[in-house]
């Protein structure tokens, strides 16, 4: 079975393939699009945590792999770069990845980290495409970014080939801006659990 799912809150989402859990369907893989594959399988006694990690290479990704699967974990999906890793076993009393306040910090500087540097490789195609012009007019109507007036006068293989460069222009030049909008929403929202978490282990101290 496959459900599509796109989350911004990496705690909604472990909650949400808990409650599936539950109900008898465990997860099996991940891809990028938010396609999660499910079989089903009665796993009541099971439960599944996520982490985030930045791994550098085959060789750290085993290592780091191999420390959970030490203490009952079954790595269920998760690949090299920045990355979200699956995880999986039985309910032993000792069920938690990210077992503390540190930890949760750590993991939130690292997320807000990874958009804050997918934001500014963001503003290179957006300045390159869109130097000549006003990108405002089409953030909310991508349609402003096509020149209708001249498609008019053509027709034929003319016709079909300018509107489909400008379709190709205009989500080069449309897509780009909406991306660093999510991405900032997403860099933000990290941010201020940084923080907060930040915040009360400072207070912890105290």
């Amino acid at each position: 079975m496959r459900k599509y799912r796109w989350f911004i809150d990496f705690e909604r989402e472990e909650k949400w393939l808990n409650d599936n859990l539950q109900k008898g369907y465990t997860l099996i893989a991940k891809n990028m699009f938010g396609i999660y594959h499910f079989v089903e399988m009665q796993n009541s006694m099971k439960i599944i945590r996520l982490d985030f990690q930045r791994i550098k290479s085959t060789h750290d990704l085993e290592n780091y792999k191999s420390h959970f699967e030490e203490v009952g974990w079954k790595h269920i999906d998760g690949k090299k770069g920045n990355s979200f890793h699956y995880w999986i076993k039985e309910k032993d009393g000792n069920d938690k990845i990210l077992s503390d306040k540190q930890s949760f910090n750590n993991v939130y500087a690292k997320l807000s980290s990874y958009y804050a540097t997918l934001m500014l490789m963001l503003l290179i195609p957006i300045m390159f495409a869109n130097q000549t012009i006003d990108p405002v007019p089409f953030i909310l109507n991508p349609l402003k970014a096509i020149n209708f007036t001249n498609l008019l006068s053509m027709n034929g293989f003319e016709l079909v080939f300018f509107s489909t460069w400008s379709i190709g222009v205009m989500i080069f030049r449309v897509v780009p801006l909406w991306l660093l909008v999510y991405i900032t929403f997403m860099w933000l929202k990290q941010y201020l659990k940084y923080k907060k978490v930040d915040k009360a282990l400072i207070l912890d101290k105290e």
